[in-house]
């Protein structure tokens, strides 16, 4: 082996990495967006947590129990009533409610006080850190020289129940990130190497339409991730016991709508880049935020509070809140009305996007 031969290929595989700036910024930029997104999206505990508050209490002690809650953990909203408290709960505005009664000062005083809470048990990590603020707000309030206090929580879940498992919430979640490595990944492999190939300037230059090109490969690709989204409901049933309460076929649905947008957004990168290493290197920037800033692994209330409108501009947002909606709520086409709309836009606009640089490649 010649060391020095070595060295000369080295040189060049170096020259040609710095004399290409998207590679060069690739392997400098990459790594410093990776550490930001992996130390603000993990690691956190809900904050700002929405939860509705009934308090019809004639004595002070509701207001004191209220005023006693940390700040910055739980967002409070009134409610007029207790069943309007509850309504916020069940119609997804809050995470929570707190009912507190008109006689709780006086049980509280004979030590018979119940505290009742409505929760949201779809994420069981929100829920923990809802009850684990009421209880800290109650030893602080009421706690007497021994620490006891003389009041009772009574957690009422609207959805799922305390035995809820990490599974159950993290399957839907888990369902759309797969969907979206698959069908992304995919589509841009595959219109990149006909890119290489020439294969698209030969087809294009039959009777073939840019629009029948794109919407092709899209069939054929969402019959793949028709494919995987099957393989992830039953396995996340079979294998992990997930237990679902909605519509399964209106989960399928939802998955192969995202699917499309997904694979729409495949083609257009692939439309755009020139080679699939070019392509390759926009992955990470399209699939670490969507990981980490969606509420897919773990709840929007976990990340900071400046970083949460990021969410609203990632399509992983609405698919996971819909699947999660479907699968641990019950809901149905009514109350994801607007996930459904966000997925459809999504789609429309990558598959639309695609045709449009296919057809100006032509």
């Amino acid at each position: 082996m010649s060391f020095s031969r070595v060295l000369a290929v080295t040189r060049k595989s170096l020259g040609q990495i710095s004399g290409d700036r998207r590679t060069f910024a690739f392997v400098l930029v990459v790594p410093l967006v990776l550490i930001l997104v992996f130390g603000y999206g993990f690691g956190g505990q809900p904050t700002h947590v929405a939860v509705a508050v009934s308090n019809t209490d004639t004595g002070p002690d509701g207001v004191r129990l209220l005023a006693a809650l940390p700040g910055g953990v739980l967002d409070l909203t009134n409610a007029s009533s207790a069943e309007s408290a509850y309504n916020s709960v069940h119609n997804g505005n809050s995470w929570a409610a707190i009912v507190i009664g008109p006689n709780f000062s006086r049980d509280l005083s004979t030590g018979n006080a119940t505290l009742t809470v409505y929760l949201d048990g779809s994420s069981p990590t929100t829920s923990s850190a809802v009850l684990n603020a009421i209880q800290s707000a109650i030893q602080k309030a009421f706690a007497g020289p021994t620490g006891k206090t003389p009041l009772v929580i009574a957690p009422a879940y609207v959805y799922g129940s305390a035995s809820t498992s990490f599974i159950d919430t993290l399957a839907p979640g888990v369902m759309a990130i797969v969907v979206t490595f698959a069908t992304t990944i995919l589509a841009i492999l595959v219109l990149v190497r006909e890119k290489s190939q020439g294969l698209i300037e030969r087809l294009l230059a039959t009777p073939l339409r840019p629009w029948e090109f794109v919407m092709g490969h899209g069939l054929s690709l969402a019959v793949v991730a028709a494919a995987q989204s099957t393989v992830v409901l039953v396995a996340s049933i079979v294998i992990f016991q997930a237990s679902f309460v909605g519509n399964l076929g209106l989960a399928f649905g939802i998955l192969m709508l995202f699917a499309l947008g997904n694979i729409g957004l495949g083609l257009l990168i692939s439309a755009v880049a020139q080679s699939e290493f070019q392509a390759v290197q926009l992955i990470p920037f399209i699939i670490f935020p969507q990981l980490l800033f969606t509420g897919a692994l773990f709840p929007l209330d976990s990340i900071p509070v400046s970083f949460r409108p990021v969410s609203e501009f990632l399509p992983l947002t609405y698919a996971a809140d819909a699947l999660r909606s479907i699968l641990l709520r019950g809901w149905g086409v009514g109350s994801i009305g607007w996930d459904i709309l966000a997925l459809a836009v999504y789609a429309g606009l990558t598959l639309g996007g695609a045709a449009v640089l296919v057809r100006r490649q032509a």
